[in-house]
């Protein structure tokens, strides 16, 4: 058991890469189940219901956060160098004590919106949006604890609690409702993921207070407000944009398209998620190593990084990605039933586009981790412009094709203008080239 919490505590870019594979790859595959679960028992409009309310709450949270976690995971793997543990308490609490007032203005706004717009909506959609706005603190604090231990590099113990905790507790729930054939619905779902949720926001809270929390009860905290606020704003609109930009086409087929391409889309999007599991995985293990050997101004160490870790995200894609293409609509009818066969199109587009984006590798954290936020903040807005303007036209005519199609298309052009940005300014290949 010893040697097991030695491992997790492990600080060296090795463990961390392995050990966030290995979480990351438990995620995804628990992720997938709970997706398959979800298609097979609820009805394909009450997944569309179902997923439209995770998304609704996901944009709501992005104000809540506006960027922060990325913020603490720089200015810890920061302070850590530095040893300006009065830094770190500062920053801790100033970003906690945000979330939670940034959480209640957003509790006070919905109460508000409710009576006058929501409301009104299908009965089931507006209980399940009602249920899942439980989940908004445990997301918001729990973002916090995660960002301030992989600034420490604790990438384990960082991602343990969210993911593939969180997954895992929330597949138990739906067998065990199965077994015992309770019906399932949208509005149960979302209590499930509540309940994971809050168990691993504990074992998380539990993670960061025995490595940190702990440590800084004697310190006194020092605020350097202004100059986080100024690095804030990047990564603010970057988050931001990042989590809009992939959920606005969700509500765009809800608007333009169906309840059920809703559905249809997430389906697809789930497996494609099992595409870029690895590169998620390793852009969130890197990031502080990347930021560490950018303040200590080691080049040569950040290009060795990204590359070795780009070869290792395109070697576990591509097999990912093959089997999807080549299994057809056969294996899609298989894993989800035969009502969503016609996801099999949506898939294969969006396996193409995460294929290229692995190949590309970590342009984006690379930036974000070595002071070039801004230039990605900007690649963002300009791609999220021109998601809306193609979005409604795309989605009209060809339903979740078309939101494939955008997504993937962006995704390649966003990636292919950052490899070139950061060969050209910083001399550093992210490909697999």
């Amino acid at each position: 058991m010893l040697k097991y919490l030695n491992f997790i505590s492990k600080k060296d870019i090795k463990t961390a890469s392995i050990g966030s594979l290995v979480i990351k790859f438990g995620s995804a595959f628990f992720a997938f189940l709970n997706g398959v679960l979800l298609a097979r028992y609820l009805s394909i409009e009450g997944l569309g219901y179902y997923v439209l309310a995770f998304t609704t709450l996901t944009i709501i949270s992005v104000p809540a956060t506006i960027g922060l976690p990325n913020l603490i995971t720089r200015y810890i793997s920061k302070y850590e160098v530095e040893k300006n543990f009065a830094g770190m308490k500062g920053l801790l609490i100033k970003t906690n004590l945000f979330v939670l007032i940034s959480t209640i203005v957003i509790y006070f706004i919905a109460a508000i919106t409710y009576f006058f717009w929501w409301k009104n909506y299908d009965s089931v959609f507006v209980e399940t949006l009602l249920y899942s706005f439980l989940l908004l603190p445990i997301l918001g604090f729990g973002a916090l604890r995660s960002a301030a231990l992989r600034g420490l590099k604790l990438i384990i113990l960082s991602e343990l609690p969210d993911t593939l905790l969180r997954n895992f507790l929330l597949t138990i729930l739906l067998i065990g409702c199965i077994l015992l054939e309770y019906p399932l619905s949208p509005q149960l779902a979302i209590v499930f993921q509540i309940v994971a949720a809050g168990i691993g926001f504990l074992l998380g809270f539990l993670f960061l207070y025995k490595k940190l929390l702990n440590k800084l009860k004697k310190v006194s905290p020092i605020y350097n407000t202004k100059e986080w606020y100024v690095q804030t704003i990047p990564f603010s609109i970057n988050s931001g944009i990042q989590i809009v930009r992939s959920k606005l086409l969700t509500y765009l087929l809800a608007i333009f398209g169906s309840i059920e391409a809703v559905a249809i889309f997430d389906v697809a999007m789930r497996g494609a998620a099992l595409v870029s599991f690895t590169l998620n995985a390793l852009n969130s293990a890197i990031s502080p190593f990347i930021s560490s050997a950018y303040e200590k101004g080691n080049t040569l160490q950040i290009q060795k990084i990204v590359k070795k870790t780009g070869r290792i995200i395109f070697a576990f894609s591509l097999p990912v990605a093959l089997i999807f293409i080549l299994g057809g609509k056969g294996l899609v009818m298989y894993i989800f039933g035969n009502e969503y066969a016609v996801a099999y199109f949506p898939l294969l587009i969006l396996c193409i586009g995460q294929l290229v984006s692995a190949m590309v590798g970590s342009v984006g954290t690379l930036l974000s981790m070595t002071g070039n936020q801004k230039v990605f903040s900007n690649s963002n807005v300009i791609m999220l412009i021109i998601n809306m303007i193609l979005g409604v036209p795309l989605i009209m005519i060809w339903d979740e094709i078309g939101a494939a199609l955008l997504f993937s298309a962006i995704l390649i052009i966003q990636n292919y203008i950052l490899l070139k940005y950061v060969q050209k300014n910083l001399n550093i290949n992210t490909s697999i080239f």
